[in-house]
């Protein structure tokens, strides 16, 4: 008999965005530098709405007690901050910048920032060196470069008691020597890799763990300093403020989980003068300005940087309708 072939038991629950087999890097403009000024400089304040359980851990382990739940186990708990004595859930401000920084690599001309692979496509960077920076380089920063914008933590409301306990099952490592799954007929790597959205389901074994429940809101903010239009606006893009797909964080993203929404509120843009005088008062957008103001810096994205193709097949896989079962065993 032959040897029988091997068959997972759920597809995988990853794709990929294709790499754009260029890389747009220029002198762009450092935090240091004057021209900063003639930017856009400001704030955007947001909502986080979590849709599907979100884990992000502390590294520790807890009590259940000890988090005030019921179950008896030991769980690996959230990430947290302290707030006026009080221990309390939060998404670092660290994890919503990685996680919106893969989206701007993803979509632009970018390089690969990180990577130990050598079967890139040509044309493809692998990391930028100051001055020359691709456009996400350019707005998240580069090594020896700082970033122009900076995510503080979205810390949870203190009225709001919304953890629970879940089981995670154990999780495969990412496999890029795995070729027929991570590489095309010529053997270089299909592009950036994402998991689908789909249907979390509820598991009977792994590690206990906290997780925040769907419809917890968190408040958090970004600050920019001076972006063009279209930076601004591939910024709020990757943020899924055209509301055509949604980011994931945190751990178990292959289960479906760590879905969120990001609902923005208020965006404040400081005037040119506010740097030289105090009395200088900002621009503050809402509602329907703000609204209006996010269309047309998206749009000036989609002009300057964003790549078509690159952006569609993204919006396919971060599809938040996606009715896709979570796996639950192999894939």
């Amino acid at each position: 008999m032959g040897r029988r072939r091997y068959e997972p038991e759920f597809p995988k629950p990853f794709d990929f965005v294709p790499f754009t087999n260029k890389t747009d890097t220029q002198s762009r403009p450092g935090h240091e530098s004057f021209h900063l000024h003639q930017g856009l400089s400001g704030e955007l304040l947001f909502e986080i709405v979590v849709e599907t359980p979100l884990h992000i851990s502390s590294g520790n382990y807890a009590l259940t007690e000890d988090l005030g739940l019921q179950a008896k186990n030991v769980v690996r708990d959230l990430y947290k901050v302290t707030v006026n004595g009080r221990k309390l859930p939060a998404i670092p401000g660290s994890t919503l910048k990685g996680a919106a920084r893969a989206v701007v690599e993803a979509v632009t001309n970018s390089c690969v920032g990180v990577t130990r692979e050598r079967e890139l496509p040509p044309g493809v960077h692998r990391g930028c060196r100051p001055p020359k920076l691709c456009p996400a380089c350019g707005i998240f920063g580069a090594m020896s470069r700082l970033g122009r914008v900076s995510f503080g933590d979205a810390v949870i409301d203190l009225s709001q008691a919304n953890a629970a306990i879940a089981r995670m099952p154990a999780l495969y490592r990412p496999r890029p020597r795995q070729g027929r799954v991570y590489k095309d007929s010529s053997r270089t790597f299909k592009g950036r890799k994402f998991y689908f959205h789909g249907l979390p389901a509820k598991h009977r074994e792994g590690t206990y763990i906290e997780v925040l429940t769907p419809g917890t809101r968190l408040p958090g903010q970004v600050a920019f300093t001076g972006l063009e239009e279209a930076e601004l606006g591939v910024l709020l893009f990757a943020l899924g403020l055209d509301n055509s797909f949604r980011l994931a964080v945190g751990g178990g993203k292959p289960m479906a989980m760590g879905r969120i929404k990001i609902a923005p509120k208020e965006m404040r843009l400081r005037q040119t003068a506010s740097f030289t005088n105090l009395e200088a008062g900002d621009a503050v957008l809402s509602d329907d300005t703000l609204s209006s103001a996010i269309t047309r810096y998206i749009a000036e994205a989609d002009k300057d940087l964003i790549q078509l193709a690159q952006r569609d097949k993204l919006r396919q896989i971060l599809n938040p309708a996606n009715d896709r079962p979570a796996p639950t065993g192999v894939y």
